[in-house]
């Protein structure tokens, strides 16, 4: 069994002593869950945060609210062993309270690429005393194999955008999951001058040259659809709003970074590169 002093130390610490999974699993994070699921640990997860997603069962688990907004009696009150959480669960606060209360918390570091991925899944099936081996292995090949099949030749320029409110939506730069996940699929992002995501003005993006735009569903939604979100004084002048280029996915898909990262990629790079792409095996985690 997994100590609390050695949880408490933090997930590169913990494969060397694990030996079993614990019982009782809370976990905080959409992609992190789907990690867990896939190493065949669905069936020891007592509760889930408002980002687990998929697959679909874990909406009916009991729940502890948003991952960054997560009450220490919510999490307690559901008696689990463990508490396993995206880096950025919290809020801090709440996460010291937990241990003061003695739950063991499992910490994934950020995940923003290919590698982060597969080196989470080692750490967490050394931590939680699962062999990880066959999901690593799967998901090698199918970065790979979308590497392989990507087409050569100028990349189709993009921009990503997230939207809240009423205010100007928010254009994707350096160093986020949308920049990683361009990459995955052969697509260049056309914001390089910053990182992370700043507001997006009409001027701003006319300057930017993207061939696509691309979306999560639910900042399209909350604009009212496809055409209202293109009609957005920042983005109605540009060619590829006037052309209907918008490419729009469930967020967790697309920027989650869980097992199916490379099957979102692939999605991803069919639409924009406008090219009949082999599709990618078929996994127990799709």
């Amino acid at each position: 069994m997994i100590t609390r002093r050695l949880l408490s130390a933090g997930l590169l610490a913990a494969p060397a002593l694990a030996r079993a999974a614990p019982a009782r699993i809370a976990v905080a994070g959409g992609g992190v869950a789907e990690i867990l699921c896939a190493l065949g640990l669905e069936a020891s997860l007592c509760g889930a945060d408002s980002t687990a997603q998929h697959p679909a069962r874990l909406r009916a688990l009991p729940q502890l609210g948003y991952q960054r907004a997560l009450s220490a009696e919510g999490v307690l009150s559901l008696r689990p062993d463990l508490l396993v959480h995206a880096h950025d669960a919290g809020p801090p606060n709440v996460l010291a309270q937990l241990r003061r209360a003695g739950l063991p918390l499992l910490a994934v570091p950020r995940i923003g690429d290919a590698a982060g991925l597969i080196a989470a899944v080692v750490q967490l099936g050394g931590a939680l005393g699962v062999d990880a081996a066959p999901l690593t292995v799967a998901l090698q090949e199918d970065f790979a194999a979308l590497a392989a099949m990507l087409p050569r030749g100028a990349p189709p320029r993009a921009l990503f955008l997230l939207s809240a409110g009423n205010g100007a939506p928010q254009a994707s730069g350096r160093g986020t999951a949308a920049a990683a996940m361009f990459e995955l699929a052969g697509i260049r992002n056309v914001v390089q001058g910053y990182e992370g995501y700043r507001p997006l003005s009409p001027e701003g993006a006319l300057t930017l040259g993207a061939d696509w735009l691309v979306a999560p569903q639910h900042s399209v939604e909350a604009r009212g659809g496809p055409a209202a979100f293109l009609a957005q004084p920042q983005l109605a002048l540009l060619p590829a709003s006037r052309a209907g280029r918008l490419y729009t996915q469930d967020s967790l898909y697309l920027l989650g970074f869980g097992p199916r990262s490379a099957h979102a990629a692939r999605d991803l790079a069919t639409a924009l590169h406008g090219v009949a792409l082999p599709p990618l095996p078929e996994r127990p985690w799709l």
